[in-house]
């Protein structure tokens, strides 16, 4: 009756702590490895505000971004379409990949991991230029 009783609680015990795990991830959804080549310690007056899962770019600039590449944390990426001077974008962090197809952990009801700090953010105009720097506000 113990052998019973230890190995279903063993079985209930892994397969919950397998279920609360993030999955893998998934390399047809991966993003392009971070162009550590086109760092720069500058940053302009954008800002990026986190709310939760979603974040607000705010352009305070007089220049538009059109079809830029936002890097979070020199790891996580997507394409972004047209920023224009004086424009608000919002921006849901769950479409952020890395180069393994892993998604950036935006919190949320379900997750059970504790959310990724919003540390740094950046525009990748194209494969030569310097990355834009933005200003992070609130990235908790």
């Amino acid at each position: 009756m113990k052998n019973i009783f230890f190995y279903t609680f063993t079985s209930l015990f892994a397969t919950v702590l397998v279920s609360c795990q993030n999955p893998s991830g998934d390399p047809s959804l991966a993003s392009p490895i971070y162009p550590m080549n086109l760092h720069v310690a500058e940053s302009v007056p954008i800002q990026v505000l986190r709310q939760g899962e979603v974040i607000e770019i705010v352009n305070s600039t007089a220049d538009d971004y059109g079809n830029t590449t936002l890097w979070v944390n020199q790891r996580f990426s997507a394409p972004l379409s047209h920023i224009s001077a004086g424009s608000t974008y919002r921006f849901d962090l769950h479409n952020l990949r890395d180069a393994y197809g892993e998604q950036f952990n935006a919190g949320g009801i379900w997750r059970t991991d504790e959310q990724t700090k919003l540390i740094i953010a950046e525009l990748q105009i194209d494969e030569v230029n310097p990355l834009v720097g933005l200003v992070v506000i609130n990235g908790d």
